[in-house]
């Protein structure tokens, strides 16, 4: 009960804060007022696919996610960033005990068919990546880590591209989302 009222108050605190400093900047500062990758960022995007494949390209199963996670990313203009994925048919009781992935250099952990994390964000143009510098995140190692995706955007669509080094294998991760309007 206690992981539970845990994961509802993670929940609540980054929407309140994400919330917040929207309606602060969106009264000072339009997206069309940001330049270059950052204005195309800022928004909220649902993701729409991931797909989790070897290096080889051999498609890969995902225990902690599963095949069709549901979920929310969100920039604002002020550098802040809030991600919340979903496993669809998680269990109701939470085990605290497992990750559903391998811990590696570029990927939180999920929890029991859940990821969430928010912190600030930077952009390297020259080399198409966001970097997420996380402040706050459902598993207490996550914090202070700082995660880079490669990314592009299409009209609506978003594409990040995650690429782990866990000790057993690498993985491509392609997260496709689309603007929320």
């Amino acid at each position: 009960m206690r992981y539970r009222t845990s994961l509802a108050l993670l929940f609540a605190l980054s929407t309140a804060v994400l919330g917040a400093t929207q309606q602060k900047n969106a009264s000072s500062t339009s997206q069309s007022g940001v330049s270059g990758s950052r204005g195309e960022l800022v928004g909220t995007w649902r993701l729409i696919s991931r797909v989790v494949r070897l290096e080889d390209g051999t498609g890969v199963q995902d225990r902690g996610l599963g095949s069709a996670p549901k979920g929310y990313l969100i920039y604002d203009s002020g550098g802040h960033m809030a991600v919340q994925l979903m496993r669809p048919d998680r269990p109701l009781s939470i085990d605290c005990g497992t990750s559903g992935s391998a811990t590696s250099d570029n990927s939180p952990q999920v929890l029991s068919g859940y990821e969430a994390y928010f912190g600030t964000y930077t952009i390297d143009e020259a080399n198409h990546t966001v970097t997420h510098h996380l402040e706050g995140a459902l598993n207490p190692a996550d914090l202070g880590r700082n995660l880079v995706r490669q990314f592009q955007i299409s009209d609506d669509k978003l594409t990040i591209v995650v690429r782990t080094s866990s000790p057993k294998e690498k993985q491509i991760r392609t997260l496709t989302w689309e603007r929320v309007r």
